[in-house]
């Protein structure tokens, strides 16, 4: 079955939609510091990394971040 194109033509698009109660809950898989949301993104208060919110998930993977 082929994906559907017409949803996200161009592949999927960052988004700032995240429960406030779900950002309580998450820290930054590096250093364990505390999120903050700004616009499509969590950027961590200690270490400054910065993460991607895709459709409402946000893409907590640590190592190289290409968003640094």
């Amino acid at each position: 079955m082929a994906a559907d194109s017409s949803i996200h033509p161009s592949g999927p698009k960052p988004t700032s939609r995240i429960d406030s109660s779900v950002l309580d809950l998450l820290a930054c898989p590096a250093c364990l510091g505390e999120l903050r949301l700004e616009e499509n993104e969590l950027i961590c208060a200690e270490c400054s990394r910065s993460y991607l919110i895709v459709e409402g998930i946000p893409a907590l993977i640590a190592g190289e971040n290409p968003q640094n």
